[in-house]
């Protein structure tokens, strides 16, 4: 004698849902990389012109 119902459907893992979910986060974690690398924000130090010789005739 079997216990349970046989023909008990199983609880879905959401296996497409977790793949959705992580490709979306990687698609805005290097989203947002690419915006921090480019960005000039939290710069330290301002950049300066270096001058390395003296223009003629000026």
């Amino acid at each position: 004698m079997a216990f349970g119902n046989p023909r008990r459907r199983r609880a879905s893992l959401g296996v497409g849902w977790m793949l959705a979910a992580l490709v979306f986060a990687a698609f805005l974690g290097a989203a947002v990389g690419l915006v921090w690398q480019n960005s000039s924000w939290l710069d330290e130090d301002p950049e300066h012109e270096i001058v390395t010789a003296e223009t003629p005739g000026g």
